[in-house]
């Protein structure tokens, strides 16, 4: 199938794909580190390792990379993709993967069959991998078994090294009295850290350049800030934001990837921000998409006949709290009344006010444009804050504002939980509200 934006940026192909693809490997310092370990681990001739990290962590490629470094006329290697198996099932794809012809069926011949193959490599002079990709899958009585095919060795050495690839939960299977065995013979241990903020900077530019970017496709700081924080530095998640920026760009025609097209992918995809996961405004992991909210606001005044308003006066009569008050047996006089447009609310949508008619035949007059009343600066104090359409915790994100961005707060207001929320300008000319909680009065020094 053919991708709609190759042909928009002059890429050969996709640069953000999410399939692991040793052509597009980065080698970031955690992973170089991690093959670092099993080269190590090789060297020792020990019987197990484990290289660990959350989900997008980019395991899978560090299996496949430390895989193409190793001769294949020194190392017989098996990788298994899906350990969901029982104990034969797993023989047949360890035999499988090693090449071994003749697979037999049952549990005592597959045993016999491994066990013989394996020797019988050692004795060519063949060290034995087996590396095993999403280990935490793995049921107590299979690791059990792998653990048994460890014991065939030699009096001096191993003849099979295994390695678990697997999420952190895999500790917690290991911390079980049950695996005591297992977790005592795993001499190598590893975890893989997400990738730092100037690593995220090279590691898209990086894919960029191996895609065939020309050089008119440009992220900007703000944009790779806010990708660092929503993928906290996981690979998958930084290509699956970026994929969807691409395509975001392509609908517009555009070559920029600013922070608000990043804003834009992080709602649509509801993608959660970990930077504010100490505050209120993140303990919500399942967030709605913003809801647009469109509606025709009327404001009328009546006033006394002959009277026309003073200009010092249009802002406080033109606000949308004022109420026209006809006095108490007062006859209703009717002033000349133009079409007042309100501002947009949030989610863009901008209603066309509708005329009034009138009957005197006075002359209209215009009504001076509104402006708001900045009742002063913030600045965003985290690494990425929500804002919302409304001020509440519970109300839908309408956009994401990277660090120290100036806001100007047009009003304020204290929730029922006594937490104070700043409206504020959005991009777009939109609205919305920002919580206390994310924001400071000052800029930070190294921004001054």
């Amino acid at each position: 199938m053919e991708i709609p934006y190759l042909e928009h940026f002059g890429f050969s192909e996709k640069p953000f794909g999410m399939s692991p693809d040793p052509s597009f490997y980065f080698e970031s310092a955690e992973h170089k580190q991690a093959i670092d370990c099993l080269t190590f681990f090789i060297a020792q001739q020990e019987g197990f390792a484990l290289i660990y990290g959350d989900v997008g962590s980019g395991k899978t490629t560090i299996s496949r990379i430390f895989l193409n470094t190793l001769d294949r006329q020194t190392y017989n290697t098996a990788l298994i993709l899906n350990p969901v198996a029982d104990e034969a099932e797993f023989m047949k794809e360890v035999l499988g993967e090693y090449g071994a012809g003749d697979i037999p069926d049952t549990k005592k011949e597959l045993y016999d069959k491994l066990r013989h193959y394996l020797l019988e490599e050692f004795q060519k002079g063949k060290i034995n991998i087996l590396l095993i990709d999403e280990a935490q899958l793995l049921s107590y009585d299979l690791l059990e078994f792998i653990r048994l095919l460890s014991n065939i060795e030699t009096d001096k050495q191993k003849i099979l090294h295994t390695v678990f690839f697997a999420q952190p939960e895999f500790l917690d299977k290991l911390k079980d009295p049950m695996m005591r065995h297992l977790s005592q013979r795993i001499t190598v241990t590893y975890c893989i850290r997400p990738l730092t903020y100037p690593e995220v900077k090279a590691y898209i530019n990086y894919r960029l350049f191996k895609a065939g970017a020309r050089g008119t496709l440009e992220f900007h700081d703000r944009a790779m800030k806010l990708i660092h924080t929503a993928s906290r530095g996981y690979p998958r998640l930084i290509n699956y934001i970026c994929d969807r920026c691409l395509l975001v760009l392509y609908a517009r025609s555009s070559f920029t990837v600013d922070s608000h097209v990043v804003s834009k992918v992080i709602i649509e995809e509801s993608i959660p921000l970990s930077t504010t996961k100490h505050t209120k405004d993140s303990r919500r992991l399942a967030l709605r998409r913003p809801i647009l909210i469109g509606g025709i606001i009327a404001v009328v005044i009546i006033g006394t006949a002959g009277y026309y308003f003073m200009i010092t006066g249009v802002h406080r009569f033109f606000s949308p709290k004022t109420t026209p008050v006809q006095a108490s047996g007062a006859p209703a006089v009717r002033v000349p009344t133009t079409a007042v447009q309100t501002a947009a609310p949030p989610g863009g949508i901008t209603p066309a006010a509708a005329p009034v008619k009138v009957t005197t035949g006075a002359p209209a007059v215009k009504a001076p444009p509104k402006t708001d009343i900045v009742l002063k600066r913030v600045y965003v104090d985290k690494e990425a804050a929500n804002v919302r359409l409304l001020p509440d915790i519970n109300s839908a994100r309408i956009g994401v504002i990277v660090k120290d961005e100036a806001l100007k707060v047009i009003a304020e207001k204290t929730d029922r939980d006594k937490q104070k929320w700043y409206k504020i300008k959005l991009y777009e000319g939109r609205e919305g509200w920002i919580s206390e909680t994310v924001v400071r009065e000052k800029m930070s020094n190294g921004n001054r």
